[in-house]
């Protein structure tokens, strides 16, 4: 397998220091081609969470093959627009994107 340098900073992608990593439940496993299955729960680190009511977009970006898979997921949380973000099985939310705002 080769092994390219993370998309961080292109195509929307956070940079590391802009990321904030949250914990995950999600329906499904990882495919293997393709990342993870959609989320179902995001948790905060301090114990809030939030339920994700609907999907409104995936996008994929880079190549697992190329070890640099990144998912961005457009969800629903509380009747609002969110992205989460997956990339090499660690789920995070940018930094000002109003995730930390309030826990359903």
């Amino acid at each position: 397998m080769f092994h390219k340098h993370s998309l961080a900073g292109t195509c929307g992608i956070p940079v590391e220091e802009r990321r904030i990593y949250v914990d995950v439940d999600a329906k499904g496993t990882v495919d293997p081609n393709h990342g993870p299955a959609d989320p179902w729960v995001i948790h905060w680190a301090d114990g809030r969470s939030w339920t994700v009511e609907s999907i409104y977009a995936r996008r994929e970006y880079g190549r697992a093959i190329f070890g640099n898979l990144c998912v961005e997921i457009d969800v629903c949380i509380a009747k609002q627009r969110k992205t989460v973000w997956w990339e090499n099985g660690r789920w995070f939310v940018a930094k000002g994107s109003g995730m930390a705002a309030t826990a359903i």
